[in-house]
């Protein structure tokens, strides 16, 4: 039974997705162990969304749905064994729900719009470089190409490389678009 490409996939350019499988990540791998080649994605959290279906896989009506929400990358090696500390980016300086906490398991920042930005991610990928400089390790991170992750990152950093997917290719080849974080 064949099925149908909806969405990104169906524009991915499959010469694309080859080519930098064959130049890039063949070069990644070469210099870097699986455990020390990451990638890491963004995704939007509607915290106050109101539910699709009943339990009885009806559907629900009545009510308009919440605009409220965090954006959050994630990150992973590729052997899935090291989890990156979690961005999230929210509307408040000073959010009710973690007013108090000692610490967090999260780097938390600030946006009118709670949207990832360049500023957010150099101050998350300088943290990360810090990190992995004070633990000798040198890494690779793939980025796919949005605008707020910013090449010019690139010269900042000294044990991080940062590379970037191909435009238009990421539904194809990012581990993070492949059901490490799911959409729905």
């Amino acid at each position: 039974m064949a099925k149908v490409i909806s969405g990104e996939s169906k524009d991915v350019d499959n010469n694309d997705s080859e080519n930098w499988i064959t130049e890039t990540l063949s070069k990644i791998l070469k210099d870097y162990k699986p455990e020390n080649t990451f990638n890491a994605d963004e995704t939007a959290l509607f915290f106050q969304c109101l539910p699709q279906k009943t339990f009885k896989k009806e559907k629900c009506f009545g009510g308009k749905q919440s605009n409220a929400r965090l954006t959050l990358m994630l990150g992973t090696n590729m052997t899935g064994h090291q989890k990156l500390e979690p961005l999230v980016s929210g509307r408040s300086k000073n959010p009710r729900c973690i007013k108090g906490a000692k610490s967090l398991e999260v780097d938390y920042d600030l946006n009118k719009k709670s949207w990832m930005t360049s500023e957010i991610c150099e101050k998350w990928d300088q943290k990360l470089d810090k990190r992995m400089i004070a633990e000798c390790r040198n890494i690779s991170l793939v980025f796919d190409n949005c605008p707020a992750h910013p090449k010019e990152i690139r010269q900042k950093l000294k044990n991080v490389t940062v590379f970037y997917f191909t435009p238009n290719t990421t539904s194809k080849l990012q581990p993070m678009d492949q059901g490490v974080i799911k959409k729905n």
